[in-house]
Order: structure tokens, then sequence, then C-alpha cells
């Protein structure tokens, strides 16, 4: 059973779809981490690795830098066209 995303998580997921102009490509880690309040950057890099055990990130062999999987590019497409759900 996957895990509900998190309000981070979905940020998380759009940051890396616009950084990498919606291709699959690397990213480093610290373009994501810095878009972030200072406050909050620790928690990101948590968020980044649950993103990726959840195979929704895919890691660089040898750097610290990651890329959206088809399942997160799929994600990240569809709630950058949803938008924000008002409850």
């Amino acid at each position: 059973m996957a895990r509900v995303l998190t309000e981070l998580d979905k940020t998380i997921l759009l940051s890396f779809l616009i950084l990498a102009k919606g291709t699959s490509r690397y990213i480093s880690q610290d373009p994501v981490v810095l878009k972030f309040p200072i406050r909050q950057r620790r928690s990101v890099m948590k968020y980044i690795k649950k993103l990726e055990k959840d195979k929704l990130l895919s890691k660089y062999a040898t750097k610290e830098s990651y890329r959206l999987t088809d399942e997160g590019l799929k994600k990240a497409l569809r709630l950058l066209h949803e938008g924000a759900r008002l409850i």
C-alpha cells in the first residue's frame, strides 16, 4: 500500500518537475533544498529520501542528484494539472 503524499512531498515533486523542465534529467539536491526556508531544509532532505524509497525519485549512482521516475513524473504532472484540493 502506497503512503499518502503530504503537502511537502507534493511540493518537492513539483520542484523537481519545474527544475527539470518536465523532463527526466537528474537534478542536484541542492537547488531543490535551497528553494525552501532554512527551518525546513533538513525536513526536505529527509522527504527526498522517503520519495526515493517510495520509488518516486531515483538517485544517480555517484552523486546527490535525483530525477523523477516514470511514476513520480505522472504524479507530479497530475498535481500540476489538478492544482490544490479544497476540503
